[in-house]
């Protein structure tokens, strides 16, 4: 029991402890923790920004330029199934360094007023190597039955082979 007077005593003093603080004291503590917590929150913000300036500084910024797509190259797979009425298309080796005449040869042909539209399809590709074969197929009806040997220009009507030239001079002079 001695116990419990003692503790009632400390808990009737600490009572008074507290009622002897005056309210301006216990108003005063309250700004200066609010005022402290957001003195950290500025210095943290402060840091943040100032470190991921300066790790995005040396960063360089790429500018891409308009990107253009191209539509002449076509797929063999598609030569059938243009949109176009009428158009050619060529067949033949684009790396082949000794073929450039061939981009020379196109782009004259596409220079004349009553040009058709005109396609090309790259041999080298490997997208294109199951048309590549030892000989030519000039009644294909279908992709799938194109057999092209050297380089050839076809000329579709309709989605049907209405042309077939093969060789580099033959084309030469068709287009010519």
């Amino acid at each position: 029991m001695a116990k419990s007077k003692k503790n009632i005593k400390k808990s009737k003093n600490s009572k008074k402890v507290l009622e002897s603080i005056p309210n301006n004291t216990k108003i005063s503590n309250i700004v200066k923790v609010v005022v402290a917590v957001a003195i950290v929150l500025g210095i943290t913000y402060l840091l943040t920004v100032t470190i991921t300036k300066n790790s995005t500084d040396g960063v360089v910024k790429k500018t891409f330029d308009n990107t253009s797509v191209q539509y002449d190259e076509i797929l063999a797979g598609t030569s059938f199934n243009q949109k176009d009425k009428e158009y050619y298309v060529l067949f033949y080796d684009v790396d082949n360094d000794t073929e450039s005449a061939y981009y020379t040869l196109k782009s004259n042909y596409e220079a004349k007023d009553d040009a058709l539209p005109f396609y090309y399809v790259d041999l080298g590709s490997s997208f294109n190597s199951d048309c590549v074969s030892e000989e030519s197929n000039s009644e294909a009806t279908k992709a799938d039955e194109l057999e092209i040997n050297d380089a050839t220009l076809i000329k579709f009507s309709e989605g049907k082979i209405s042309e077939y030239i093969v060789g580099k001079d033959d084309i030469s002079a068709h287009l010519g």
